[in-house]
């Protein structure tokens, strides 16, 4: 009796979670990042003058692509829905942008290289 009230449950526990999850999902399909589009940036200092270009993707997933040097690179990373930039980072070069899409500004930094960025959203 004990064994089948605890599988009970159980499985009452497992429809539970399960009922979240797709709730979960539903409203994460539902969702539009409201900095959702393509920016255009310019970074400089530390003798450095260039572009980037930002585009923010339904979920507030992050895709950069920075022009250096005649080359690019493309990395990721995350935008809140207050405009704050999370986990944008390059593990190749080790570059980093730290600032908000709500300010349309920020700061970058390179190993010992660093300076500031602006965005505007086309």
């Amino acid at each position: 009796m004990r064994l089948s009230i605890l599988i009970i449950l159980v499985l009452l526990n497992s429809c539970g979670r399960i009922i979240e999850q797709n709730q979960f999902n539903s409203e994460l399909n539902n969702y539009n990042s409201p900095y959702q589009g393509t920016w255009y940036g310019i970074y400089s200092g530390s003798g450095i003058n260039s572009t980037f270009t930002l585009k923010v993707y339904k979920a507030g997933n992050v895709e950069v692509i920075r022009n250096i040097y005649n080359s690019s690179e493309t990395f990721y990373g995350q935008v809140f829905d207050n405009g704050v930039l999370n986990s944008v980072y390059s593990q190749n070069s080790e570059f980093t942008l730290n600032g908000s899409l709500a300010t349309k500004s920020g700061t970058w930094k390179q190993n010992n290289l660093s300076g500031n960025w602006t965005i505007n959203k086309q």
